[in-house]
């Protein structure tokens, strides 16, 4: 009920803003255009690095369709240093989704002057859809995850009952718009950042234990046991854990678990490096194993294999969509008879799993 008020009121106080009781309008004016042609395009992806990612491909569409076009992105705040130096867009705005930030966001896009299109690939409503109204956009695109009428009347154009991967459902917002999205290369994630390639002398495999949720995590002696079997049975191969200040937790499990032979063959950089470092670190490895994560994003951008886990999660909606050549792909089935059996419903993919795949991409070549 609290999130039906907020989407009342924005409603009223855009009727009142506007002096129209909708933005339908819009959608004819758009029918109407002879040239699509857009000079000025704000882009909303303001949540998450992953969400960010897999929205890569619909912003380098974009690009390609409006080479001359100045491109704003506007993105959360935690992800304003790994997108700066970004080639698809021209500028960067930070934006925390909240109401009370709205009038400096407005005051940062209007600095490029008003929009002629906005684009909103992933944002929280209804503070999105309000700004980019207020901004002055002609044209609002917006991709709904669920039906809302409150909402919609405020946009030009909208997704919302498509089925399939979150980067096909971009790419049919913009498709519209006259952008690429049939070619194999169109779904391709892409890094914002400069990557040097680095040469090694062994193998490196990526753990990231850590998730957006607990339900979402592998047990960490779970990746104990794939890394005993790594470490007995190959003398130069190096373990390297990744993630976020958050996860720290769960490297101090894990090394509590490990001998202290094995230590020295461990990098343990969870919570030590930053965005553009992390994605350094991850483009230096053979094979990351992780869950559903920013890091598997990164990965599959990269094109570095992985060994994604998946029970609670989606892999048809946000798991590995391009490379299916070099990706691995493990569906645990959440089943009750299981659950007095297991603690933790990621328990159902057991170790054995991860180990033999990790031998068919490294050791059985």
């Amino acid at each position: 009920m609290k999130k039906y008020l907020k989407y009342k009121a924005v409603d009223l106080f855009l009727r009142i803003y506007t002096k129209c009781e909708n933005f339908e309008k819009s959608r004819d004016n758009f029918n109407e255009l002879e040239e699509k042609n857009f000079s000025y395009i704000v882009i909303y992806s303001t949540t998450a690095l992953g969400d960010f990612l897999m929205n890569t491909p619909a912003i380098h569409a974009i690009r390609n369709r409006f080479k001359n076009a100045f491109i704003t992105l506007i993105c959360h705040p935690k992800l304003e240093s790994f997108l700066k130096s970004g080639n698809d867009w021209d500028k960067v705005i930070t934006w925390s989704n909240k109401i009370n930030h709205v009038p400096a966001l407005l005051k940062k896009i209007r600095e490029s002057g008003k929009p002629d299109l906005a684009i909103i690939l992933h944002s929280h409503a209804p503070y999105d859809y309000l700004s980019a109204v207020m901004s002055g956009a002609k044209f609002i695109f917006r991709d709904n995850y669920f039906e809302n009428k409150l909402i919609e009347k405020w946009l030009t154009n909208y997704v919302e009952s498509f089925r399939g991967h979150l980067i096909q459902r971009k790419l049919e917002l913009v498709k519209i718009l006259g952008c690429e999205v049939a070619s194999k290369s169109s779904i391709e994630m892409r890094v914002p950042c400069h990557i040097d390639s680095i040469k090694k002398d062994h193998l490196s495999i990526g753990f990231q234990m850590g998730a957006s949720s607990s339900e979402r995590c592998w047990p960490v002696r779970n990746f104990f046991q794939v890394a005993s079997h790594i470490l007995n049975n190959d003398s130069t191969t190096k373990i390297v854990l990744v993630g976020s200040p958050d996860d720290i937790y769960l490297q101090q499990k894990f090394i509590k678990l490990l001998p202290s032979e094995f230590h020295c063959r461990i990098s343990q950089l969870i919570g030590k490096t930053t965005l553009v470092e992390l994605t350094q670190t991850i483009n230096e490895l053979d094979l990351l194993v992780t869950g559903d994560t920013g890091p598997m994003h990164i990965a599959i951008a990269l094109k570095v294999p992985t060994i994604s886990l998946f029970v609670t999660a989606n892999p048809f909606s946000t798991g590995p969509h391009q490379d299916p050549e070099i990706h691995r792909i493990i569906i645990g089935s959440s089943l009750a008879i299981n659950y007095k059996k297991h603690t933790h419903i990621m328990e159902i993919i057991s170790p054995d799993i991860v180990i033999s795949e990790v031998n068919n991409i490294l050791f059985n070549k």
